[in-house]
């Protein structure tokens, strides 16, 4: 598939069939997560993938009760000690952009397998926190179900291109 052709294939899915997803499909979309440009190549990431069914279940008494009938649940958080040190507060910016490069090289892999995820940040992050026992010096930025769409997810809208983009000067 050509890559553009994957951009327009990825959707955000709020509704997952039963089917699970392997362990293999887990690993890849981590591995790709974790190939993500980042900041001086710190990697200031750690990604929580919770298979666990009982575990998934009680996402829906912090989140929207549709992500725990995701096959898996991806929880994305900064680990940037190292890089907090290297540059300050500034740092702080840098995390999000990593995590957020690194959440979309996953979604991307996601599509590629034929699944679609959402990524959310509307979640209670201390319950999240409780329940998976992350540690304090990780800071929870999302969730991100992920399995096969149950029905189809058509294409949203986009804002047309001259009101979101300028381009100055010419090639």
């Amino acid at each position: 598939m050509e890559f553009r052709d994957l951009i327009y294939k990825r959707r955000s899915a709020r509704a997952f069939t039963d089917k699970k997803v392997t362990m293999e499909q887990v690993q890849l979309m981590l591995e790709a997560a974790t190939r993500a440009p980042n900041a001086c190549n710190m990697q200031s990431w750690h990604f929580y993938a919770v298979l666990d069914d009982t575990l998934r279940a009680k996402f829906a008494e912090f989140c929207a009760p549709w992500a725990s009938t995701a096959p898996v649940i991806f929880v994305v958080c900064t680990d940037g000690e190292a890089i907090l040190k290297r540059f300050g507060d500034r740092a702080k910016v840098y995390i999000l952009q990593d995590t957020a490069l690194a959440s979309e090289n996953l979604l991307l892999c996601a599509a590629d397998m034929g699944l679609n995820g959402c990524m959310m940040g509307a979640f209670d992050k201390e319950k999240c926190r409780a329940l998976l026992e992350i540690p304090e010096n990780r800071d929870i930025v999302a969730l991100i179900p992920v399995g096969e769409a149950a029905g189809e997810i058509p294409l949203r809208e986009r804002k047309p291109m001259d009101e979101v983009v300028t381009i100055i000067g010419e090639p």
